[in-house]
């Protein structure tokens, strides 16, 4: 199992090294150390932690804002107050925010030290431990799968702790995340996992049609309407709803949303009865709310109703250590009942295509070219000929090893390539033409350095003669061997 990460702030110098001395080399546990508040933030967002040792008074700041801000950003870390000036109201104010102890220093009893160690780690240890359990049982229902060290099990564990809890939770991520999944594993762990889980797509469906699914409609209400229809929340009475694309809704539902979080009850299309419901709700999106309520898209007190607690599902670029487990997943997943050949995978090299891919359709397009894969493959051996091109070609070289050197394949190609890059720019408002200017270039000069350094290795490093196959000049080819650098 994966030792737990320790942080360790604290402006004393001697405590530092101490406590790294401490944990390193007698516990064998990864260390960090900062000398204050500024240096903590940061190393906050670069990694997560397990534990936090936290010195009350710092140069520029204190051990109370600092405990706020790492279970802000990790509310699963751990955190141990540390101060030569004890006093009870700030230990209880520590204990009110979550910390796991308060220790006064110098350390004079090591042994009490231990004792207070070995129960944050033992708690640390214990609660990965169910949740990798958790994770083992859902995954087999839901298809949740993550590698040792993902970041997805701490997300999870995150999930487990507030969904007994009367709140409603926000899902963010790009689409494709499994934002779904998430919510049905909140489901699957509340005190209302016996009763309905309902989804709808707030984006798939027009205003009219998307309330008369959420609140229902009596017989003639309109055109249409032969008879009475219950909507969702009259259905998920006592259970779950997840309403996908929150951000699609019109400011009407918005309106009426609000009603239904605000005192739990709404109307039929069509009636002037008032109906109560007992629905949690889970509201998911892609997009950033906050703006859309800066925009005046979206209305700022329905947000902070959604957002009692916010769930941020990393995109699967960001948690590459999952994507061979899921590969795996989806390849078993795929085996044809009849197939009794269990022996089906990748070859080196497609994992490799496959593990330094973007993924900017995540997990959703993951399973999708696996599943292509394994329809169009000849052997139990799938290369990179099994992959599309938008992942096969994303090596330069073996791009210029299929179109070879005819100019005509090289337009064609590119042109493919063109297109397929057209299909997946969301068509939305919150295009960022920069970032997308940005990759595209980016691409085109890997493409470029990786041909200038092909065709100087294939002339034996002759300058003349890789300028001239290159048909710039030599001072255009120093540039383009310099930005190799």
């Amino acid at each position: 199992m994966k030792k737990p990460a320790i942080l360790i702030i604290d402006d004393e110098v001697e405590v530092g090294t101490f406590l790294e001395y401490y944990f390193r080399v007698e516990r064998g546990y990864p260390v960090d150390v900062a000398n204050s508040g500024g240096e903590a933030k940061v190393l906050l967002k670069e990694k997560k932690f397990d534990l936090a040792m936290v010195d009350l008074k710092l140069p520029d700041t204190d051990g109370i804002t600092l405990l706020k801000m790492i279970k802000e950003i990790n509310p699963v870390c751990e955190v141990i107050i540390m101060t030569g000036y004890s006093t009870v109201r700030t230990a209880v104010e520590a204990m009110k925010l979550c910390a796991l102890d308060y220790i006064d220093k110098p350390f004079k009893d090591l042994d009490e030290l231990d004792k207070i160690i070995d129960y944050a780690v033992n708690r640390i240890l214990n609660k990965k431990n169910i949740a990798g359990e958790e994770i083992e049982d859902f995954s087999s229902k839901y298809g949740i799968i993550t590698s040792e060290d993902s970041p997805f099990k701490d997300l999870l564990l995150l999930c487990k702790k507030v969904a007994p809890r009367k709140l409603s939770i926000l899902i963010e991520g790009e689409t494709g995340t499994g934002k779904e999944v998430v919510a049905r594993f909140i489901h699957a762990n509340s005190t209302r996992a016996d009763f309905p889980f309902f989804g709808i797509n707030c984006g798939a469906l027009t205003e009219t049609l998307l309330e008369s699914e959420l609140f229902g409609h009596e017989k003639g209400a309109f055109t249409g309407s032969q008879g009475l229809r219950h909507g969702i929340f009259e259905l998920a009475d006592k259970g779950t709803l997840f309403l996908d694309e929150i951000g699609e809704a019109t400011p009407s539902i918005q309106v009426k949303l609000l009603r239904v979080l605000e005192i739990g009850e709404f109307f039929r299309v069509g009636s002037e009865t008032a109906i109560k419901s007992d629905v949690r709700v889970i509201a998911a999106t892609n997009k950033n709310l906050h703006e859309a309520v800066g925009h005046k898209l979206f209305r700022q007190d329905l947000l902070y109703r959604l957002d009692c607690v916010c769930i941020n599902i990393p995109p699967l670029r960001e948690r590459r250590m999952d994507i061979i487990p899921l590969v795996n997943y989806f390849i078993e997943k795929n085996l044809p009942g009849e197939d009794v050949r269990r022996d089906v995978e990748f070859s080196p090299e497609a994992r490799e295509l496959l593990f330094n891919y973007n993924w900017p359709g995540n997990v959703r397009e993951l399973s999708n070219v696996v599943a292509r894969a394994m329809a169009i493959r000849e052997s139990s051996s799938m290369g990179p000929e099994c992959l599309p091109n938008s992942i096969s070609f994303q090596n330069s070289k073996r791009f210029l090893e299929q179109t070879g050197n005819s100019s005509q394949n090289l337009e064609v190609t590119i042109h493919e390539l063109s297109q397929r890059a057209r299909k997946v720019i969301p068509d939305n408002e919150s295009i960022d033409i920069k970032e997308i200017s940005k990759l595209l270039r980016r691409e085109v000069d890997s493409i470029i350095k990786d041909i200038a350094e092909r065709v100087f290795e294939e002339t034996g490093y002759n300058r003349s003669e890789t300028a001239r196959r290159l048909n710039v000049n030599l001072r255009g080819l120093r540039y383009l061997l310099n930005e190799k650098k």
